[in-house]
């Protein structure tokens, strides 16, 4: 079972959506207020269910500033990825992940060139095993 909310339509903000077997959260834009690591979505997995799926990282202003986007799961970075330009690089590759039962997910974004505010986001799409 996911904690989350089962509403199909539109950005989630950090709630981790459902519909079947699919698992999906769209953050839409977040305001990464100068150079300090700033929370882009949370949510914890429970029961039986595991997610095999992707996480994407990505720009909504179109800005060439370095970002630094973090996975933690249960407070542990698993993968980090610094993004350096939404002109050149857009759509950003997919990072195939695996969620596993009972972990909270956390995806936080870090300005590493300037204090200036930018909008960010990530996605996670995936398929829901029991």
């Amino acid at each position: 079972m996911l904690l989350g909310a089962s509403n199909p339509a539109g950005t989630s903000g950090s709630v981790l959506n459902y519909i079947g077997e699919h698992a999906y959260l769209y953050t839409g834009g977040v305001d990464n207020n100068g150079n300090s690591e700033t929370t882009l979505a949370e949510f914890s997995t429970a029961g039986n269910s595991y997610i095999v799926g992707a996480w994407q990282p990505g720009y909504i202003d179109n800005s060439t500033q370095d970002f630094e986007f973090r996975l933690y799961f249960n407070d542990q970075v698993v993968a980090s990825i610094v993004l350096t330009s939404a002109r050149d690089y857009s759509p950003y590759e997919e990072i195939d992940i695996v969620i596993p039962t009972d972990t909270n997910v956390k995806i936080t974004c870090k300005n590493l060139s300037s204090s200036d505010t930018v909008q960010t986001s990530a996605i996670i799409t995936g398929r829901v095993y029991q």
